[in-house]
């Protein structure tokens, strides 16, 4: 039924169309008879039965016209053309009624009863129509709606019974004259106009009029799995054929001969139509397929024009959820979720178009995203609810189990590289017009190409930030250079220079006491001197070590890391501090050794300033072609995603060993969580 009522409604001009025509040769047909003499009554009623036919079909034929210029051209419908169609219509059914009421008992006697008959039911409705005004100010359009649904409701229904009535008394006349057969294509057409006027006309637009806010032509199509002008345009056929069988009654025998020639003819059109018909369906089908292609390829390249114009992340995600919104008449909001660090899913950018509200809430987006990038894999929310993964041919097509499937919501993953990055989300306004099948296929096309642009971006969004972080590190590493400069000269000024002044006082007590023939005061001196003298020579190492210390260049970067631990433990006696080092065949690279070094001695001294831990361990581990260390504390721990978010010199500490082990070819890994502990990683090549 599904497909049958899309085909009709994709189809609807062409219904309203044979519709029209079938009510214009009505129409035509009872004019070309209307001039015959008669005995019959039914032959003096027959002029507003033509006019309702043409008036009918011409309202039925601006309707099409106005289908057509809203689908094709985008044509909007403005009121006075819709004050035109509504009075088209009302009018129609007063020619209807005019036929119905000439053709009442005791009509022959009183002429003028049927106009104002005819004028009393147009009062009628004009007044129902005033009524519905002031009882519930409504807007034009919906005061237009309810004047076409009471001028069918109050008219049509009203003249269609009439005129069925009118049609089954001539039909006791035509037996009475013999004519059974005449009679009995009045009998059909009283049924047909019993259909068309009774229920083709009950079921009409929604409105703000009682009952169509339920019995609607929306009801109709949900019921019957067609729409309702299929069945008056079927009834306004049957009222064609059969009115004009009856009207060869006036000829009979000649115009049986002529009925027979007409039908022979007729059928033939009919075929011949019905083939033009058929190439006329496959023809629009294919021109349906070129424009939805052409569509396609059209919103691809206005995706990548958009996506050209701007590097920055955010604006990237932000044109191509816009793009997509809008490349889709069915859709309402799409959102991009990007992977973060472990499974987590991040929401980067949502765009909800003009609707507040859309089908699906914010977690089933992140559902339908969290099952794409897990399957890697298309998937789609049936009407059921249900998130099922939907197949890919080789060439990337979309091969779903049931290709008439539909789906409210449809994911398809963001592949960078070959590995999964997120997933681009898209759902519908409401249930009663899901996606299609042809839709991921689409949807699938924009996720390659939001891919790329947004890996540009995101690379770009790197670099700016990473430039940034390192002008701060210049700044500070300028800054710490004159920090480290003063803190040594005042070191050798306060401490060693004293000393060395001591020296020298003590080297001239010594002469004078040589003079004095004192040897033992002369000894003490000395023995002073060589202390003093000792305490300068061990400043000045302290002060060597902290510059760069010399086991590292002598003995390497084990005995550095060991001689370094031990200082450390001794400076900071509440830390359990472990070191294990194991020796590698052949020393690193002197820089190499430096950069491990040096990140070893800046995160211990984070962990010194900042964890508050218990315990500290260092690893170092030499493998054939990697040297790894890792040092790893049981502190408070912090938020790793913060370092893309430096300011003012924080964390510049963990940004500069990043930093350091990436200019000599190594990685870095920060891994630590709020109240969990930190674990610095450093992995360099060996050469």
């Amino acid at each position: 039924m599904d497909a049958v009522s899309t085909f009709f409604t994709r189809n609807i001009v062409y219904v309203y169309f044979f519709y029209g025509l079938a009510f214009f040769a009505l129409g035509l047909v009872v004019l070309l008879e209307s001039g015959r003499t008669s005995e019959f009554r039914f032959a003096r009623a027959l002029i507003p039965l033509a006019l309702f036919g043409f008036v009918h079909g011409a309202h039925e034929w601006f309707e099409m016209f106005q289908i057509f210029a809203a689908h094709e051209a985008g044509h909007t419908t403005g009121l006075p053309e819709e004050l035109f169609r509504v009075g088209s219509l009302a009018l129609s059914f007063l020619l209807l009624l005019a036929f119905g009421t000439r053709l009442l008992p005791g009509a022959e006697s009183h002429p003028r009863a049927s106009t104002w008959q005819v004028v009393a039911f147009a009062a009628i409705w004009l007044g129902a129509v005033l009524f519905v005004y002031l009882r519930q100010r409504p807007t034009t359009d919906e005061l237009v709606v309810a004047a076409d649904v009471l001028s069918r409701y109050i008219l049509g229904i009203t003249g269609a019974v009439l005129a069925c009535w009118a049609l089954l008394r001539e039909r006791r006349d035509f037996h009475a004259r013999g004519m059974s057969t005449y009679g009995q294509a009045l009998l059909w057409a009283a049924l047909a106009f019993f259909i068309y006027g009774v229920i083709g006309q009950l079921f009409v637009r929604p409105s703000i009029v009682a009952p169509s806010q339920v019995i609607n032509t929306a009801l109709f199509v949900r019921v019957f799995g067609f729409p309702v002008q299929l069945l008056r345009g079927l009834a306004a056929v049957a009222i064609a054929i059969t009115l004009g069988s009856a009207l060869r009654a006036f000829e009979a025998e000649s115009r049986l001969r002529l009925a027979r020639a007409n039908k022979g003819r007729i059928e033939a059109q009919a075929a011949t139509l019905e083939a033009q018909t058929r190439r006329t369906v496959e023809v629009e089908a294919l021109n349906i397929q070129l424009r939805a292609t052409t569509s396609e390829l059209s919103a691809l390249v206005e995706m990548s024009r958009t996506l050209s114009s701007t590097i920055e992340l955010d604006r990237v995600l932000h044109y191509a959820l816009y793009q997509i919104v809008n490349s889709f008449e069915e859709a309402c909001c799409s959102a991009i979720f990007f992977k973060r660090a472990g499974t987590a899913l991040e929401l980067a950018q949502e765009y909800r178009g003009t609707s507040r509200e859309a089908f699906a809430t914010p977690s089933l987006l992140e559902a339908v995203a969290r099952r794409t990038v897990d399957s890697g894999q298309a998937v789609g929310v049936g009407r059921d609810g249900q998130i099922a993964v939907l197949d890919f041919d080789p060439e990337g097509i979309a091969q779903p189990k049931d290709p008439s499937a539909v789906y409210q919501v449809l994911g398809v993953p963001l592949v960078a590289q070959g590995e999964i990055v997120g997933g681009l989300v898209m759902s519908v306004l409401s249930d009663e017009r899901p996606f299609r099948i042809q839709d991921l296929n689409l949807l699938t096309a924009f996720s390659r190409q939001v891919t790329a642009f947004t890996e540009n971006a995101r690379l770009y969004k790197v670099v700016q930030e990473r430039e940034v972080r390192l002008a701060e590190l210049v700044r500070q590493l300028v800054n710490a250079q004159e920090g480290e400069r003063q803190r040594i000269a005042r070191e050798l000024h306060d401490e060693t220079g004293q000393k060395l002044t001591a020296l020298a006082m003590g080297l001239a007590a010594i002469e004078v006491s040589l003079g004095s023939d004192d040897p033992a005061g002369a000894k003490q001196l000395v023995h002073n001197l060589r202390e003093l003298s000792n305490q300068a020579i061990a400043e000045l190492r302290n002060v060597m070590s902290d510059l760069r210390p010399a086991l590292l260049d002598d003995l390497g970067l084990v005995p550095a890391l060991r001689s370094y631990v031990q200082q450390y433990a001794a400076r900071y006696p509440e830390m359990h501090v472990t070191l294990s080092a194991d020796r590698p065949s052949q020393r690193l690279l002197l820089e190499y050794e430096t950069v491990l070094f040096r990140v070893a001695q800046e995160a211990l001294t984070n962990v010194a300033r900042h964890a508050r831990a218990t315990e500290v361990s260092v690893l170092l581990t030499h493998l054939p072609d990697l040297a790894r260390l890792e040092v790893s504390d049981n502190g408070i721990g912090f938020d790793p995603l913060a370092l893309g978010r430096v300011v003012s010199g924080s964390g510049l500490g963990l940004v500069g060993m990043q930093e350091r082990v990436a200019l000599v070819g190594g990685t870095c890994r920060i891994e630590s969580a709020p109240g969990e502990g930190t674990r610095v990683v450093v992995e360099l090549p060996v050469k």
